[in-house]
């Protein structure tokens, strides 16, 4: 098993193929600036192309920079706190025809057995509740 390699591949009755991946480590979300944008009310062409540097600078420190330092700093605290926790995360992964991502957590010693019975679950068609988890929903 790899670090990006799913754990386990399983295929449901109704053609939907899941994989199953076990982390220890929550990766930080995403998030970039939901601010309105102040150069999108309509203007006349003079100002908008004079606007538009300004414009493309504001997207790219908003929607790229801001939110790529802010994981690079949040990404050391998450795999220290994964590597001292006893937590596991089991994620199952459908990306056709829509994305869908399942979640249950679960200790180390309960990793084989709880991804038995997911697998197990899925092949069968339904959201398995094994006993030796917690199911978190979807993300």
């Amino acid at each position: 098993m790899g670090l990006f390699r799913p754990a386990r591949t399983v295929t449901s009755p109704n053609g939907d193929r899941w994989e199953l991946y076990v982390s220890k480590t929550a990766l930080p979300a995403w998030r970039s600036s939901d601010g309105d944008m102040p150069y999108t009310e309509t203007l006349n062409a003079e100002l908008d192309l004079l606007q538009l540097p300004l414009a493309l600078l504001s997207f790219v420190w908003g929607s790229i920079l801001v939110p790529l330092v802010r994981f690079s700093v949040l990404l050391p605290v998450a795999v220290v706190r994964g590597r001292r926790s006893r937590a596991v995360r089991i994620e199952a992964m459908r990306t056709f025809p829509e994305r869908e991502v399942l979640l249950w957590t679960t200790t180390d010693m309960h990793v084989p057995r709880a991804l038995d019975e997911i697998a197990a679950g899925l092949a069968a068609g339904e959201v398995p509740r094994p006993d030796a988890c917690v199911y978190a929903g979807r993300e």
